[in-house]
């Protein structure tokens, strides 16, 4: 489950609020991922279609933030 306060652009397509929360991400393959949210507003729920940028990270560059290099 994603965030609550994960950053978001999108708005309800039924009642136009942008009180939305996203419910479900799922990665579709490599390139495309499919996102359910639900609008607190009109309790509806919709689906959105996201494409990656195509670039990869790294595991490198992912756990560096996490593991600092422990050799003195």
């Amino acid at each position: 489950m994603a965030p609550v306060s994960a950053l978001h652009n999108e708005k309800c397509p039924r009642c136009g609020s942008g009180l939305v929360h996203l419910e479900w991400h799922e990665r579709i393959n490599a390139q495309e991922a499919q996102e359910l949210w639900r609008c607190w507003n009109c309790k509806s729920d919709f689906v959105t279609a996201v494409e990656s940028d195509g670039t990869e990270s790294s595991a490198a560059d992912i756990t560096e933030p996490f593991f600092t290099n422990l050799l003195v």
